[in-house]
């Protein structure tokens, strides 16, 4: 353990390395003669933490060079720390600066050094009084070259507009957090790019800001029923990010809790992570299309704007179109809204409870509300699966490959090997609300195992971020998923006679420890057993 002393607390560090991540344990002793009712404790790291902390809530700065301000603040049973006693909270985190793929976590590992960044906060500190970009309209500040990446506001290109140059409602600071934290983004015309390249795809002539307000506005999707000043373009903006958030889902894919992962990882993980996931539940050969016209960085950066910026989800974009019985389109809207912790779609994060109204509506009608927003069609109706085919021939437009999911790869039998289940080992290590899977696969043939795939069934939700394999979720029943596990990268082949561990993490379906072990029986479904696709 490595110790780092505060004026008030003693904060000791350990926990453990792994493939892309690592998991810190951080003891925090009470020093003082009086209880604490309530404490905070602040670093600076590389890392970024992910997934649900346990005993403490998050909230982070963006700094520059990679580098985050995490706070970390007790809850819960960790929230109250007697005199001279002490509680021991942690959380997960993706790697972000290169620590290996085992070991032990200490502090050195964990937080960067004051001096490594001061000569970050002497420049900050020089113009921390200047906002790096005005609002309402008003122009950009010329300390902006100076306050790039320091600023939350900051834009990564400055071809792109920020949405509250048409206006603004005082962003996101209605919620109870920061108003752009843990990587989420202000929304600017970037969006639009994507959207319209979406649209592209999909064989439709490109749509103006303005084409969508209209459109907006003529099926009750905003607060007022008539447009004014520079509605046009915000509510257009607006909405053409919800579109190319989701609307590029098919249909059979759609499922509400790919949206947060992808969000999350695209705000906090790396672009390959993104883009892999994005394969697997994306309409057929979009994926192929953006990396042809270099338009992934644009689909990227989309899907990490926080919908709440600037104001205009609440004060012009909130739908009063009724859906269902059960529900308005506002509360559709808050699909791309995330919790606090950006693990669960669907929330009002004032409150970071469910947008409870949302929930009832079935998973067509909102796969079709957020394609009518690509299409401008009928928010109620079916609407791109009505377009036909992507772009073709017919249309004048190159014709993109249709991706075919890793299934092609897919065995769908017995092991032709051995004829029987695979050897499949599982250990790995349980945290609060989920657990780091691994995964050791016996090739015991005499023969080299390429491609090869392995499924099981298991109530546990999939995460989002592996190592070695990619990760293909359905969800069969109620609370039980169906896993297809590929090996990929390194972990593609298995060599006679070797094994091969890899793993990924997950949130638990049931009720597990807080630490401890993972075992074959916690991870598989009572009746499953792994078998080689």
């Amino acid at each position: 353990m490595n110790q780092v002393m505060t004026s008030q607390l003693n904060v000791s560090v350990a926990g453990s390395v792994w493939w892309n991540g690592l998991t810190a344990e951080l003891n925090i002793t009470n020093t003082t003669s009086e209880t604490l009712s309530e404490w905070s404790y602040s670093f600076i790291t590389p890392h970024k933490i992910s997934g649900m902390p346990w005993g403490v809530s998050t909230s982070a700065e963006q700094l520059v060079n990679g580098q985050t301000k995490y706070t970390l603040t007790g809850i819960g049973w960790a929230q109250t720390i007697p005199a001279g006693g002490s509680v021991t909270v942690g959380f997960n985190a993706q790697q972000g600066k290169a620590l290996g793929t085992e070991g032990v976590l200490t502090a050195e590992l964990l937080m960067t050094k004051a001096s490594e960044m001061a000569s970050t906060v002497a420049s900050s500190l020089a113009v921390s009084d200047a906002p790096a970009v005005e609002v309402q309209g008003h122009p950009q500040s010329e300390n902006d070259s100076a306050m790039e990446g320091m600023h939350a506001h900051t834009t990564s290109d400055s071809a792109f507009t920020l949405i509250t140059a048409w206006g603004a409602s005082s962003g996101s600071e209605h919620t109870t957090h920061d108003e752009l934290m843990g990587g989420r983004t202000p929304i600017t015309t970037e969006a639009h790019v994507a959207y319209n390249n979406l649209r592209t795809f999909l064989g439709l002539d490109p749509a103006s800001l303005e084409d969508i307000g209209n459109w907006a506005f003529a099926n009750n999707l905003t607060n007022n029923s008539q447009a004014w000043g520079d509605d046009l373009q915000g509510v257009g903006l607006w909405y053409s990010m919800q579109g190319a958030k989701v609307g590029w889902i098919a249909d059979e894919n759609y499922d509400p809790q790919w949206l947060a992962d992808l969000q999350r990882s695209a705000r906090l993980g790396s672009p390959n992570d993104v883009m892999s996931m994005a394969r697997q539940i994306a309409k057929p050969g979009f994926i192929d299309y953006l990396e042809g016209i270099d338009g992934v960085d644009h689909f990227i950066n989309t899907l990490k704007m926080e919908p709440h910026f600037g104001g205009w989800m609440h004060d012009r974009a909130h739908g009063w179109l009724s859906i269902e019985d059960v529900a308005i389109a506002h509360d559709i809207n808050h699909l791309t809204v995330l919790s606090h912790d950006q693990t669960q779609p669907f929330m009002n994060d004032t409150f970071d409870w469910p947008q409870w109204p949302a929930l009832e509506v079935s998973d067509q009608v909102v796969i079709d509300y957020f394609q009518s927003m690509v299409s401008l069609g009928g928010p109620l109706g079916s609407n791109l699966d009505a377009l036909g085919t992507p772009i073709n021939e017919e249309n004048e437009k190159p014709q993109q490959e249709p991706v075919v999911l890793v299934e092609q790869s897919q065995v769908s039998q017995i092991d032709p090997i051995t004829g029987s289940a695979v050897d499949v080992e599982v250990s790995g290590d349980l945290w609060w609300g989920g657990f780091t899977a691994e995964i050791t696969i016996t090739n015991s043939s005499d023969q080299r195992l390429e491609n090869w795939a392995v499924g099981f069934n298991s109530i546990h939700h999939y995460y989002g971020e592996s190592w070695g394999v990619d990760v293909v979720t359905e969800e069969v029943a109620d609370d039980l998923y169906s896993y297809k596990i590929y090996g990929a990268d390194w972990g593609q082949s298995i060599g006679a006679g070797q094994s091969m561990t890899v793993g990924f993490n997950a949130l638990t379906g049931m009720d597990l420890e807080r630490s401890g072990s993972l075992t074959a029986e916690s991870l598989f479904a009572e009746g499953s057993e792994p078998v080689l696709l």
